[in-house]
C-alpha cells in the first residue's frame, strides 16, 4: 500500500514539477524582434556591398522565436524563397533534402510597421488553421536563412517550424 502510494506520489510531482514542454525549443530559439532581425540583416548587407574588394555572396542560419499577428492571407511558397532556404541549407549543412516535401504554403504576419510572408512546415499547416484567426497574436518559432545574392539584395525567410497561442 505504501509503495502504491508513493509511485502515485512520484507520478503526480513528476506533472505538478514537470518544466514546460517549449522549454527546450525556448533555449534553441533566441527570443528576438523580427523587426530588428530584419534591420540587422538589411544594415550589414549594405555594408557589405560597399567592399568592393571582397565578394558579395554570404548565408547565414539561426533560430529565432518572435511575436506576429496573423493576416489571415495565405499562397503558396514563391521559388525563389524555396530555392534560397534550400542554398542555404546546402550550404550550412551539406544537405538541403530535408526540405524536399517540408514545405509548400506561406503565411503573412504583420511585425509591427511590415508585413512579411513566412513559410510553414506542412505538418502545421491544419493545426495552424484551427488555432490561429487573423488578427491574432502567435509566437513563433522559425528557422531563420539568409542569402546575400552576388548581384546584390537579400533574402531573409523565417521558416515556421512551431507555434503558440498561449505563451507567459
Amino acid at each position: 500500500m505504501n509503495r502504491t502510494i508513493l509511485s502515485i506520489s512520484l507520478f503526480i510531482s513528476s506533472f505538478i514539477y514537470s518544466q514546460n514542454a517549449f522549454e527546450n525549443w525556448d533555449k534553441d530559439y533566441t527570443y528576438r524582434d523580427a523587426r530588428k532581425i530584419i534591420q540587422g540583416e538589411t544594415e550589414y548587407a549594405k555594408e557589405v556591398e560597399k567592399d568592393t574588394t571582397q565578394g558579395h555572396y554570404y548565408v547565414a542560419m539561426e533560430k529565432f522565436r518572435f511575436l506576429a499577428e496573423f493576416t489571415g492571407n495565405e499562397r503558396k511558397i514563391e521559388s525563389d524563397v524555396f530555392n534560397s532556404m534550400i542554398r542555404v541549407l546546402k550550404i550550412k549543412t551539406g544537405n538541403s533534402d530535408i526540405l524536399n516535401e517540408l514545405v509548400s504554403r506561406e503565411y503573412e504576419f504583420d511585425i509591427g510597421n511590415s508585413k512579411i510572408w513566412m513559410p510553414i512546415q506542412d505538418q502545421l499547416l491544419e493545426p495552424f488553421k484551427s488555432e490561429v484567426k487573423k488578427g491574432e497574436k502567435v509566437l513563433l518559432y522559425c528557422l531563420f536563412t539568409n542569402e546575400h545574392k552576388f548581384d546584390g539584395g537579400i533574402i531573409n525567410t523565417f521558416l515556421i517550424s512551431e507555434f503558440l497561442t498561449e505563451w507567459e
